[in-house]
């Protein structure tokens, strides 16, 4: 079974966006939240991974959403820019729930 060469860009945009959009919301609404308490401080390294690798997080998950939504992506270069925003995506998942997972045990 051979793999496509091209895809159609608009049959996965919209599903993209719309996770995107949903994930970046509860991580700015959890920072949100979070920066705008009384008590706030980024007292220890917990604080500080936390905060950094959520930050790092929507700056990712922009880049994807950015990129996601660029117009002009020739047919045969969508699989390739699928691909790479695709892992923006990931990584943008992948390392706030990791920094949040890893500062629960310092």
């Amino acid at each position: 079974m051979s793999r496509p060469t091209t895809i159609d860009l608009k049959d996965f945009r919209q599903p993209v966006v719309t996770s995107l959009g949903i994930i970046l919301g509860f991580l700015l609404g959890f920072l949100g939240q979070w920066v705008t308490e009384e008590s706030f401080a980024l007292k220890g390294l917990g604080d500080m991974l936390t905060f950094i690798g959520s930050i790092v997080g929507a700056l990712l998950l922009f880049t994807a959403l950015f990129r996601m939504l660029s117009p002009s992506v020739l047919p045969e270069h969508a699989l390739g820019m699928y691909r790479s925003v695709l892992r923006l995506y990931l990584a943008g998942v992948i390392v706030p729930l990791s920094c949040i997972l890893i500062s629960a045990f310092l």
